[in-house]
């Protein structure tokens, strides 16, 4: 009797607990701006077909090659190549590393 009893109670102060708007309309003005973001869709929506980024890239590289002139050749990348910096002269430690002594 005591579980029943302990029941009604927590229902009671569940429906107690349920806040209660000041107005009927209240949330009404959200509800139509999000349904106004909505895609409005007459037929089901259909997957994307078409190229993947690299059938498009040897797509793109096989048309500009196709109008160059034929006794060109391919233009080649540029390649950019840096030196190593010296051992020479030491890095310089962050201010935050404490000095050697």
């Amino acid at each position: 009797m005591s579980v029943r009893c302990s029941l009604i109670v927590v229902a009671m102060a569940l429906a107690a607990c349920r806040q209660q708007h000041l107005i009927p309309g209240y949330g009404k003005s959200y509800d139509a701006a999000f349904q106004a973001q909505a895609p409005q869709r007459k037929e089901p929506a259909r997957a994307a077909t078409g190229l993947d980024s690299q059938e498009a890239a040897i797509i793109a590289e096989t048309y500009r090659t196709s109008l160059a002139p034929k006794e060109a050749k391919p233009k080649q990348e540029p390649m950019l190549i840096v030196t190593p910096p010296s051992r020479e002269v030491p890095q310089k430690l962050a201010p935050s590393v404490p000095q050697e002594r």
